[in-house]
């Protein structure tokens, strides 16, 4: 008796002492098991993580350095409450997509891309076709392929970012040709884009090459030509002209000094867009535009509540051909 006696007072001392332990959630998240410091930091939410998780963003945000170019590292920044505007957005970018599943290395390359400034390349705009205002904060640069499938479900897609209440007049979309050698009609088509650009009927063409990508033989972009409203004579002089050659090269040349790989690629003010994460192309498309818009001091509005387009129709850019 007296033995059982004992050995239920010990189990109840165990499960005192656990409740009592337990009661100090806060400590104890704050705590790495392997004795490593867990990093907590003002405006950065960290609660959804597990441990493993908060273990590699308190490891990504103490080694990561400033994007300002200050000699201290994220975490610094943001505790310290710097000047740089970049600390906060990008710490609490390593928070979502250490969340999300996102490995340590695309994280780091994710951060270098959207907020490093030696990941800013000069883009040359000379003569390519665009929308929206010049004078806009955003430059929106699409390298496509006009028999690219996800470059044709990515075109409505831009027109619907440019024309929406929040982007509208803040987004200069510029388009770049881009053919991959795998597409036999994609060279022939951008040379039509680029001809009926000569006569100011680039977006008619553009839409038609795309609504018609399964058909771009010499027939049909006759057709497109005189569907647009073009000189269809000219159209034809001008597809095998030095003009559009040399622009079309002008282009190919400037995105391999670009790395580009596939299509479509975008830039966004100098910066290629790299999407990572579960969110869809769309929806992290929009997410780069409010967060740029915020880094320039630009006044934002906040989305309009809207059914989210499912994430089959959103191009996936990991899917996107390669050029060879």
């Amino acid at each position: 008796m007296h033995r059982r006696f004992s050995v239920l007072m010990l189990a109840f001392l165990a499960f005192a002492g656990c409740g009592a332990s337990c009661k100090k959630g806060a400590d104890a998240a704050a705590q790495d098991p392997q004795g490593d410091p867990v990093v907590e930091l003002p405006g950065v939410d960290t609660s959804a993580l597990v441990m493993r998780e908060k273990r590699t963003f308190s490891k990504v945000v103490h080694e990561y350095l400033s994007p300002c170019g200050e000699p201290v590292t994220l975490d610094v920044c943001v505790k310290e409450g710097r000047a740089c505007k970049k600390c906060l957005p990008a710490a609490q970018a390593v928070a979502r997509y250490v969340g999300q599943g996102e490995d340590e290395q695309k994280i780091r390359e994710y951060l270098a891309a959207r907020f490093d400034d030696k990941s800013v390349r000069s883009i040359d705009l000379t003569g390519s076709p665009a929308q929206g205002p010049s004078s806009a904060p955003i430059v929106l640069v699409e390298f496509a392929d006009f028999q690219c499938p996800h470059c044709a479900s990515a075109s409505p897609i831009f027109d619907d970012l440019i024309a929406e209440p929040e982007f509208k007049g803040k987004v200069y979309f510029v388009f770049k040709e881009f053919p991959l050698n795998i597409h036999s009609n994609a060279e022939p088509a951008a040379r039509a884009a680029l001809a009926a650009n000569l006569q100011g009927k680039f977006w008619p063409m553009h839409d038609l090459l795309f609504q018609n990508q399964e058909r771009l033989d010499p027939q049909s972009l006759d057709a497109y030509a005189k569907q647009a409203g073009l000189d269809v004579t000219k159209f034809r002089a001008d597809l095998d002209s030095e003009a559009v050659k040399a622009a079309l090269t002008k282009d190919e040349e400037l995105g391999k000094k670009l790395d580009v790989q596939g299509t479509p690629s975008v830039f966004v003010n100098g910066r290629k867009f790299v999407h990572i994460g579960r969110e869809d192309f769309v929806d992290e498309l929009k997410a780069w535009l409010r967060l740029e818009l915020q880094l320039l001091g630009q006044p934002t509005a906040a989305p309009a509540p809207s059914a989210s387009a499912p994430a089959s129709a959103a191009p996936a850019p990991s899917a996107s051909a390669s050029k060879k």
